[in-house]
């Protein structure tokens, strides 16, 4: 199945990816040049009305120019607006991609954090204060990366902030697993295109046989020697696991960095509970998507 727009630009949509996951990946490699910021920007905005299903329309090889100037404008467009979509330019990786209509599954983490928040303020870890101070979002337009990731642009799939920091300090990012090599490129982002950012989660779901899925959470942060990962299974749920082992963990450095209250202990744990996210995630799976947990 291919789709071809108007703009000389074929973008195509490849038959071998599972019917959870579409991808409309452009095919220039033959024009000389790549197409411009304006032929991108029209292609994109005439085919977003037209997707029905979650899809990702993906350019590569995009000018770090080009592709701030695009994300840009597709920020503005009231096309854009009336559809549920996240915009993303990777200036290192010079790759353009915008995620419309995200399946449940990709927001599943929004509800599971959230739940977990309110948890934390009612055993009162999280005291009033500070409740106040944390800003919880998704699809929030970020940019002000610095160094080789200059001019680019995140929408993540979740973002915590304390008060109007610039920057979230911990972003969760969601996947099906065969677009998971622009998530671990826009972690690296996120990490070493900012001195904010703390903790970056990534979460892999793969569609397997009999309408199953696999699910893997990566825990990045930074270490002396580079970044470091913790890599936790989802799906299938592990038969035991040691006491406290099977959640991820964050500080309450991790949590408000430079905005840590008066009198509050910077290394008190915030545990986010993979039994949690399972729960949340198979009654998506099972009532909502057609789907069963691995």
């Amino acid at each position: 199945m291919h789709f071809t727009p108007t703009n000389p630009n074929t973008i195509g949509l490849p038959q071998q990816n599972p019917p959870a996951y579409r991808e409309l990946r452009s095919t220039f490699q033959n024009r000389t040049p790549p197409p411009s910021a304006q032929s991108i920007f029209s292609t994109i905005i005439h085919v977003i009305p037209t997707i029905t299903a979650f899809t990702e329309i993906v350019y590569e090889d995009i000018a770090p120019e080009d592709g701030d100037l695009v994300t840009r404008s597709l920020a503005q467009s009231a096309v854009v607006e009336q559809q549920s979509t996240r915009i993303n330019y990777n200036s290192l990786t010079k790759t353009l991609w915008v995620r419309v209509m995200p399946t449940e599954l990709h927001d599943v983490h929004q509800w599971w954090f959230r739940f977990t928040s309110s948890e934390w303020r009612s055993s009162g870890l999280l005291n009033h204060p500070e409740d106040k101070l944390l800003d919880i979002g998704v699809g929030t337009r970020f940019d002000g990366f610095t160094g080789s990731y200059t001019l680019s642009s995140k929408e993540p799939d979740l973002f915590v902030r304390p008060d109007s920091n610039n920057l979230p300090l911990v972003v969760i990012e969601s996947g099906w697993a065969e677009s998971f090599p622009r998530l671990r490129a826009d972690k690296d982002l996120w990490l070493n295109g900012s001195t904010q950012v703390n903790v970056v989660i990534l979460l892999r779901w793969s569609l397997i046989s009999q309408n199953r899925v696999k699910g893997t959470a990566e825990v990045w942060r930074r270490g002396a020697g580079g970044l470091t990962v913790d890599t936790k299974v989802i799906f299938p749920a592990p038969n035991s696991a040691a006491p406290g082992t099977d959640t991820i963990q964050l500080s309450r450095q991790d949590l408000f960095g430079q905005h840590l209250l008066p009198g509050r202990n910077p290394v008190d744990i915030f545990a986010l509970d993979l039994d949690d996210l399972r729960e949340f995630a198979r009654e998506r799976l099972t009532r909502l998507m057609g789907l069963n947990a691995a």
